[in-house]
């Protein structure tokens, strides 16, 4: 089995550049200041309850931060696998070499991919300074990277969707990052205003414990199933049992909560998870018969000249 000529060639160029572990040290040092700043107290007075408690959520604050460098990683590394080859007018070599659109698309995906995938592994360690307080275990920390991984696929093709179409990589930068939050913000909106939004009142709240876990599902907004804040945040709940405040005050989607506890946060958040992937694998094809398209011209003009 030989691996993916593209993929190969993307990996070695990027692991011998200087950035690379440049950014893998910074991206480590960001979530040691968030764990050590938010175990200092744990440090200095040992095992308690309260500071049990200090260790989840310390948890909880660096799987949302890296949620968020994620997300603004991923699509300027994806954005600029295309567009960047037409910037650069190595496009056409691309071409030449006839590893077609599909193998060319998977293999700038799976190179960034395992980037952010390395980045997140590097992680790890720091993750498991929580197990010091005994409120987390490995397997919940295991279960949120890959999580995590998976969010970094979703993001990655949708910048990959959007190098397909620009020219430029600087526009496709944008313009992905302009989606990405786009999907989060309108998802978001259309769970709580809309069509689609959820008629719950107090009383079918609490009717909802006499449903089955489809039926509330079914019952649920659609569009808050795309967004995987929404199903990141439903599986930290189905591990630690403490976002209730959160989601009541500063999530303002107290509704959804209510319905996810009656259904199962975990169901919600495999949901969301298996959502989020189709999505993406529907986009990835999209980009694939793009660039298809695109390349058929070349592939008639070189013909043309034989």
């Amino acid at each position: 089995m030989t691996l993916n000529p593209i993929f190969e060639s993307c990996a070695r160029r990027r692991m011998r550049l200087f950035r690379t572990p440049l950014i893998i040290g910074v991206y480590c040092a960001v979530l040691c200041v968030c764990a050590l700043s938010l175990l200092t107290a744990f440090m200095g007075q040992g095992v308690t309850v309260g500071r049990m408690r200090d260790g989840v959520e310390c948890y909880i604050w660096m799987t949302a931060l890296q949620f968020f460098l994620i997300l603004l990683v991923a699509p300027a590394l994806s954005a600029g696998s295309i567009a960047g080859e037409r910037e650069r007018r190595t496009f056409d070599l691309l071409l030449v070499t006839g590893v077609g659109a599909r193998r060319m698309i998977m293999g700038k995906l799976l190179e960034n991919f395992a980037f952010l995938a390395l980045l997140i592994v590097c992680g790890a360690p720091v993750m498991a300074l929580t197990l010091l307080t005994g409120g987390v275990t490995p397997g919940q920390i295991a279960v949120t990277l890959l999580v995590l991984m998976a969010i970094a696929f979703s993001t990655l093709c949708v910048g990959m969707a959007v190098s397909v179409v620009m020219k430029r990589s600087l526009s496709a930068v944008i313009v992905s990052y302009l989606a990405v939050f786009s999907i989060g913000a309108l998802s978001w909106g259309l769970s709580k205003h809309g069509p689609f939004a959820a008629a719950y009142t107090l009383q079918s709240l609490h009717a909802l414990s006499q449903k089955s876990t489809a039926e509330i599902l079914v019952g649920m907004p659609v569009p808050i199933f795309f967004n995987p804040a929404v199903g990141l945040v439903m599986l930290l709940a189905s591990q630690t049992g403490i976002l209730h405040r959160t989601m009541e005050t500063t999530m303002r989607l107290y509704h959804i909560y209510s319905a996810s506890k009656a259904a199962g946060f975990a169901a919600v958040s495999a949901v969301c998870l298996l959502t989020m992937l189709a999505s993406a694998a529907l986009l990835l094809a999209l980009a694939v018969l793009l660039l298809r398209v695109q390349t058929d011209g070349f592939g008639r003009r070189r013909r043309a000249k034989r």
